[in-house]
């Protein structure tokens, strides 16, 4: 679990680090580009922000384990959020690049391990990840 609770802060800092520093690079990546200061601002917040806060919960559970389950409820939540809007959108229109499907496939399988992970606790199997 440990290695998963790192993978998860490595992905979501990392991102949201980036993106909260450098939001045009969704333009790039995703179409998404702010058309004002507002509009970078809300970017910022939300890629980076929000990104960086569930970054530093995984953090916090490898530093007090007890917070572990949590932290897996709280990833999974929002991963699993943002992935069914993200499905939900790619249904709607028809369509899914390779960046929606990149990032769907991480949503999805962190929810999927953020239960597996979960459930593992909560029988009191810590060993293995």
């Amino acid at each position: 679990m440990r290695l998963f609770l790192s993978y998860l802060a490595l992905a979501w800092l990392g991102i949201g680090g980036w993106l909260l520093l450098e939001p045009a690079a969704l333009d790039a990546y995703a179409g998404v580009a702010a058309t004002s200061v507002d509009g970078t601002i809300e970017l910022r917040a939300m890629y980076g922000g929000m990104e960086l806060a569930v970054g530093l919960s995984a953090l916090w559970a490898l530093w007090r384990p007890r917070w572990a389950s949590h932290v897996l409820f709280l990833n999974g939540v929002i991963a699993g959020g943002i992935g069914a809007g993200r499905l939900l959108g790619a249904v709607l229109a028809g369509s899914a690049s390779v960046y929606t499907l990149s990032a769907l496939s991480f949503e999805l399988s962190a929810v999927a391990l953020c239960w597996v992970f979960a459930k593992r606790l909560r029988s009191g199997d810590q060993s293995s990840g």
